[in-house]
């Protein structure tokens, strides 16, 4: 009896810590839908694809921002060139976690100060109504902004989670589009091969890579949905 209540607070003092989500004790719950090994291979592939950025010779990359979600690589920000959008998906294409790319890269000059503190506003406004209802398991969704356009990414248990969410998204003050990149559990998905797609995105480049000795993710393949916008 001591050893399971010893157990019992061990899993409170995590989930209070943000360690384990906090329904991971439920059959088939945020442990199917975020599992952490996904957790883990998506911020390892956000930090090694960035470092990658950062390294290329002849690219301007320092103003892309990259975030990686349930295998879904979401790049954002603005590069002077073309050739450096392209090359920015390319490099994201590079890590065996990624799955999809969502460019979302623009041309042209970065945004000012006051457009940033703006985002970020909306993003914690997202958030905010997204915690509020217990509707919505917030958890699963992470809330990206750009430009007042919002980018909804992660995993919903269903259709109807999914249309709540971007509904709250869509009501907050200042936004002007949300754009799901959201999987929703249990609906199959119709992708070209991984292998495909990287080729398509790394045409003509001289196959540049993020990982020397990728291995293989925590989670294992998945491949995820596409972009809806609402």
């Amino acid at each position: 009896m001591a050893d399971r209540l010893s157990s019992f607070s061990i899993a409170l003092v995590l989930v209070a810590a943000g360690l384990v989500p906090a329904a991971c004790s439920s059959v088939g719950s945020v442990g199917q839908e975020r599992s952490i090994g996904r957790q883990l291979d998506d911020t390892n592939a956000s930090v090694a694809i960035k470092s990658a950025m950062l390294r290329s010779e002849g690219f301007a990359l320092d103003g892309v921002d990259v975030e990686v979600t349930e295998g879904i690589a979401l790049l954002t920000g603005r590069v002077p060139r073309e050739d450096d959008r392209l090359m920015a998906e390319c490099l994201a294409w590079s890590s065996v976690a990624v799955r999809n790319v969502a460019n979302e890269i623009e041309v042209g000059a970065g945004q000012g100060f006051r457009d940033r503190a703006r985002d970020a506003e909306i993003t914690a406004r997202v958030n905010g109504r997204l915690i509020s209802d217990r509707a919505v398991r917030s958890i699963n969704f992470n809330v990206e902004t750009r430009n007042s356009r919002v980018y909804l990414l992660g995993v919903a248990r269903n259709r109807g989670e999914l249309e709540r969410a971007s509904t709250h998204a869509s009501l907050v003050e200042g936004v002007q589009e949300v754009v799901s990149y959201v999987r929703v559990a249990g609906v199959a998905t119709n992708l070209p091969a991984r292998g495909e797609r990287r080729a398509e995105a790394c045409v003509g480049e001289a196959n540049p890579g993020v990982e020397s000795d990728p291995g293989e993710p925590t989670s294992g393949p998945q491949l995820l949905g596409g972009s809806e916008t609402g």
